[in-house]
């Protein structure tokens, strides 16, 4: 009878986040109407960055409207398009209407959010029904046999050992694998620290200001947003636009038609920097959330780093203690 209630309770468990991930994926498949899109293109208006405070750049396209204006709305593209395309280029895309613009790029960073939570609960999903399926009485009887079998083999002082010894490095695989996600999550937060803090490598230039763009907020767990957006000729004579993240206090010194001393990584002119950082704006940048996050997941990683070393050491400690006995 216990038997058939785990079945039971297995089967619907499953049957739950079969539901969860199809309900997900219909949401995704109306949300976004991959079915319906049709490629197109648009002509290329202007290349322009968008540089945070915290992350290397980003890269988007301006393309022409029907009265020859560019357009407001960004489309994102990649590095390499954006060191290849040039004003007046064609650019392909995919629209779901005569007016709609998707480049690839913007239709995979849109729908992100959608393609993880149909993988996790697709996942789990699997997880569930191969857990259904060997709780079936008869695969479950042959499954205990088997492992009997397996358990006379062996001695059970080592046997315990061996299990002792695989929950410890099970536990440590689990941490590696979370701090392995933490470093992957954080690795551009680290490669833009890197390229900020470096003094060679890098442009100094004035950049001249010709729009700005505030989003203040008040709600918790958000931050506010400050904007330039900035042109300036790098070394090679092109005009460089870039939308520029920073601090209250360097919005509040410049406004539109002001010169801003910015450097920028001298092999990429999107990479972009404002100079003279003061006490006041590192103290700013700190306190946002942004850098709660990373600064929490680079804790965390150099914590369980520590640890693991640390219980190796003692590990080897002890083993010499009793290989001296």
């Amino acid at each position: 009878m216990e038997t058939f209630k785990e079945l039971i309770g297995m089967a619907a468990i499953t049957i739950f986040f079969g539901l969860l991930t199809w309900g997900l994926t219909s949401s995704y498949l109306e949300e976004y109407d991959l079915m319906s899109t049709e490629p197109k293109s648009e002509t290329v208006a202007s290349i322009v960055g968008t540089k945070s405070l915290f992350r290397p750049p980003a890269y988007n396209v301006k393309i022409e409207q029907p009265d020859g204006t560019p357009s407001e709305e960004l489309y994102r593209i990649s590095k390499k398009q954006a060191e290849e395309l040039t004003r007046g280029d064609e650019i392909e895309g995919y629209a779901n209407g005569p007016t709609g613009f998707s480049t690839s790029r913007d239709i995979l960073m849109d729908s992100m959010f959608y393609l993880a939570g149909i993988g996790v609960l697709g996942f789990l999903a699997f997880c569930c029904l191969i857990a259904t399926i060997l709780s079936i009485p008869a695969i479950e009887q042959a499954e205990q046999k088997s492992a009997y079998k397996r358990y006379v083999k062996k001695k059970r002082k080592k046997r315990k050992k061996n299990r002792n010894k695989k929950q410890h490095d099970t536990g440590w695989g689990i941490a590696g694998a979370i701090v392995l996600f933490f470093m992957f999550f954080a690795s551009r937060f680290l490669l833009n620290l890197f390229r900020k803090v470096m003094p060679f490598g890098k442009t100094e230039t004035e950049a001249t200001i010709f729009d700005t763009y505030s989003y203040i907020t008040y709600r918790n767990h958000e931050d506010s947003i400050r904007e330039f957006t900035v042109a300036f000729d790098d070394q090679d004579g092109n005009t460089i636009q870039v939308i520029k993240d920073v601090t209250r206090n360097t919005y509040a010194n410049y406004d539109i038609g002001d010169q801003l001393p910015i450097s920028y990584v001298s092999t990429n002119p999107y990479d972009v920097f404002v100079r003279g950082t003061s006490i006041q704006d590192t103290f700013q940048a700190l306190l946002t959330w942004e850098m709660l996050v990373y600064g929490s997941m680079l804790a965390v990683s150099g914590f369980v780093i520590w640890a693991y070393y640390d219980s190796r050491l003692k590990g080897k400690w002890k083993k010499r203690q009793v290989d001296a006995r």
